[in-house]
């Protein structure tokens, strides 16, 4: 985890430096982009690899079985 951390770091400054520079109003380079990319993929990996994904899956599951269920029972009073 540590060193996922160092990465998103590494890539942060990578990018303020990139952004910090020149002529600021032409917008957002495709490096920025890349950055924030990587960054959804590095938290998607530390969520998928720390087991939390599937605790989050079985709370919506159980979430949305019991909107149908109170649903149904609903409709038939």
């Amino acid at each position: 985890m540590t060193s996922l951390r160092n990465a998103s770091i590494r890539v942060a400054a990578l990018v303020t430096a990139y952004t910090t520079r020149g002529d600021r109003d032409r917008g957002e380079g495709p490096l920025s982009y890349i950055a924030v990319a990587l960054l959804i993929a590095a938290i998607a990996v530390a969520v998928a690899g720390s087991g939390v994904g599937g605790t989050i899956v079985s709370q919506i599951q159980s979430a949305v079985s019991n909107i149908f269920t109170r649903g149904n029972s609903a409709i038939s009073s």
